[in-house]
């Protein structure tokens, strides 16, 4: 069993989601690619803070898609709204950990970066992320590597989830599971399909 130690995102620290450095080792461009999102598809954002990925889903689902930018926090869905001014293909949307503003089955792929490891009750939440995707639908979940040093950016180890531990209990909320890849040099990507 893991040693996990769940904790939400410090608002006070949200200016660094948006900082010129992460580019070099957490780019939207490659990890949307890596996620498979297409034109057309209506795309669930979980944890979307400050739209750090927001806007690269929203060029790839033009121009019918639509991008649903869910978070749990207030204020980062304010900051996100202050920049979608000319974005017409993103909803924010306040969500709770275990409960979506969406109805059931009614997105193609939710797309899942950095946060699994904030949630208290992980199994709880994928349920409901199985809960509002399509038949067949798809998730993207990306989360952080364990950190071989203290000066890598991302959460404590103690809050960090072993990739072997993610796929587990993706495939346990009803999903199969592609292998492990690494993306960029900090994260992993586990692609899965809604059984």
């Amino acid at each position: 069993m893991s040693t996990h130690v769940a904790g939400k995102f410090n608002l006070e620290n949200a200016p660094r989601l948006d900082s010129k450095e992460r580019i070099n080792w957490n780019n939207p461009v490659e990890i949307v690619d890596a996620s498979g999102i297409g034109v057309g598809l209506r795309v669930a954002e979980i944890g979307c803070g400050t739209g750090w990925f927001t806007f690269e889903i929203e060029k790839r689902v033009r121009p019918r898609g639509m991008v649903y930018a869910l978070d749990m926090q207030p204020a980062m869905l304010q900051i996100l709204r202050a920049k979608r001014e000319n974005w017409e293909r993103i909803l924010t949307l306040p969500c709770g950990e275990n409960e979506f503003e969406l109805d059931s089955e009614e997105v193609d792929l939710v797309f899942h970066a950095n946060v699994l490891h904030e949630c208290a009750e992980p199994e709880a939440h994928l349920r409901e992320v199985h809960r509002v995707l399509k038949a067949g639908g798809s998730l993207a979940l990306l989360e952080w590597h364990w950190a071989s040093e203290e000066s890598q950016p991302g959460p404590p180890n103690t809050q960090r989830l072993e990739p072997d531990e993610t796929h587990r209990l993706i495939e346990a909320a009803g999903f199969e599971a592609e292998p492990v890849r690494d993306v960029g040099p900090f994260h992993y990507l586990i692609k899965a399909t809604k059984k």
